[in-house]
C-alpha cells in the first residue's frame, strides 16, 4: 500500500521516513505521533485495512497489542510513587491466593519479576477468561496449572502470563477493575479520551 495522507503539524522528512518504512515493510497502515522541542508532529501511511481500504488518519483506532505492558507498568509505578505497591515485594503480598505449581516461587517471586519477565513459569497462558469483571481473578487461578521452567531472576523469557497477573496486583491494591484502574491512573492523566477496552465502547 503506498496512500498516505499529510496533516497539518507533520514535517515531510517525517512523512518520508514513516511511508518509506512502511512500504519497506509491508505494513498496511501506520500512525506515528512524536514531541519535538515541545511541539506535535505526526505522519500518516495507508490504509485501515486492505478489504476496507479507508487512508489512516489521526481520528484512526488501531488495537494496542503488547504494548498495553507499557501502560500497564505505567500504572504500576505510579502506584509505587504512592507508596501502595513495592517492586521488590512479594506477589502475595498483593495477591495472596496466587498459586502456581512450584509454592516456593509462589511465595518469593516479586512485581518486579512480572516486568522484566523473569518470573520462569510458562508465559503463554492465552485462554480467553470471558469479559466479566473477574476474568483476571479466574485468569490468575487458571495459573496454577502452568509449568515453572526456570527459577525467578534466572533467566528472560517473554511472559504474557505475567503481565495479567501484574494486572490483577493493580486490582487488588486499587480495588477497582483493571480497565477502571487504568483509565484513573493512565489514561485521564495523559488525556487520553480515545483509548478504549471493549469493542462496545468503540461502536
Amino acid at each position: 500500500m503506498t496512500q498516505t495522507e499529510s496533516k497539518a503539524g507533520s514535517s515531510p522528512a517525517l512523512q518520508e521516513k514513516v511511508s518509506e518504512t512502511a512500504e519497506g515493510f509491508q505494513v498496511p497502515g501506520v500512525a506515528v505521533g512524536i514531541m519535538v522541542d515541545g511541539r506535535e508532529e505526526c505522519a500518516f501511511h495507508g490504509v485501515t485495512s486492505t478489504e476496507n481500504p479507508l487512508p489512516v488518519n489521526e481520528d484512526t483506532l488501531f488495537q494496542y497489542g503488547s504494548t498495553g505492558k507499557t501502560f500497564t507498568a505505567a500504572a504500576m509505578l505510579r502506584l509505587v510513587e504512592e507508596g501502595r505497591v513495592d517492586l521488590e515485594a512479594p506477589v502475595r503480598t498483593y495477591v495472596p491466593e496466587l498459586r502456581v505449581k512450584d509454592e516456593d516461587v509462589a511465595g518469593t517471586v516479586t512485581v518486579f519479576h512480572l516486568f522484566n519477565h523473569t518470573a520462569g513459569w510458562e508465559g503463554d497462558l492465552m485462554e480467553d477468561m470471558g469479559p466479566g469483571d473477574d476474568c483476571l481473578a479466574r485468569y490468575v487461578e487458571r495459573m496454577a496449572t502452568i509449568e515453572q521452567v526456570s527459577p525467578p531472576g534466572e533467566s528472560v523469557s517473554y511472559n504474557n502470563a505475567s503481565l495479567s497477573l501484574a494486572g490483577r496486583v493493580i486490582e487488588k491494591v486499587t480495588g477497582h477493575t483493571y480497565e477502571h484502574a487504568m483509565k484513573e491512573l493512565v489514561l485521564q492523566p495523559l488525556g487520553l479520551t480515545h483509548c478504549y477496552f471493549f469493542p462496545n465502547d468503540i461502536m
